[in-house]
């Protein structure tokens, strides 16, 4: 039964990996994915104390952006700050979520250069989207930064969808091992 609760659970998260990636544009459906992600996490608080960790800040990220929502804070510099200070959550989300499946990669004895290589993308990109924020008076580096940011946020959640199928297989196996 720990079995299937480990698989649900790493498809919960994955699943609301993807659909954060493919509904940017839609706060609704942004707090479907994160309640996905925090359920799916907190399932595995069992495998590492990260996937804890994890289902908190994605539950920060709902408040966030409950707060943000279209119908309590009408357009205007306060909602755009909040939403840039509510990418914060979103990073320390994917940060903690790729610590959790290093912990679970060097238990299995395997190498976690992968989850390095997705942290540092996953990292770069919303931490490039803040820093944006600040603003910059080069329209052609913003416009540069735009694409790089885009390209590199896309990335990452690729990249930590993949890396969630590596940790659920990886899971499986050792769950496997252990009956």
């Amino acid at each position: 039964m720990n079995m299937l609760k480990g698989y649900y659970a790493y498809l919960a998260i994955a699943g609301g990996v993807l659909l954060r990636l493919v509904m940017q544009s839609n706060w609704m459906l942004q707090i479907v994915a994160l309640a996905l992600i925090s359920v799916g996490a907190w399932s595995l608080q069992q495998v590492s104390r990260w996937f804890f960790r994890a289902s908190i800040a994605a539950d920060v990220c709902i408040g966030l952006r409950l707060i943000c929502a279209p119908a309590l804070i009408p357009p205007g510099l306060l909602r755009i700050v909040l939403e840039y200070v509510s990418l914060v959550p979103v990073l320390l989300t994917g940060c903690l979520l790729l610590m959790a499946f290093m912990e679970q990669m060097r238990g299995a004895g395997r190498g976690t250069v992968f989850e390095w290589a997705v942290l540092i993308v996953w990292s770069a990109g919303y931490i490039l989207t803040i820093l944006m924020a600040l603003g910059c008076s080069n329209e052609a580096a913003m416009g540069l930064l735009t694409t790089v940011v885009n390209t590199l946020t896309v990335l990452g959640h690729i990249a930590l969808l993949a890396d969630t199928f590596r940790a659920q297989r990886e899971y499986l196996r050792t769950e496997a091992e252990k009956t």
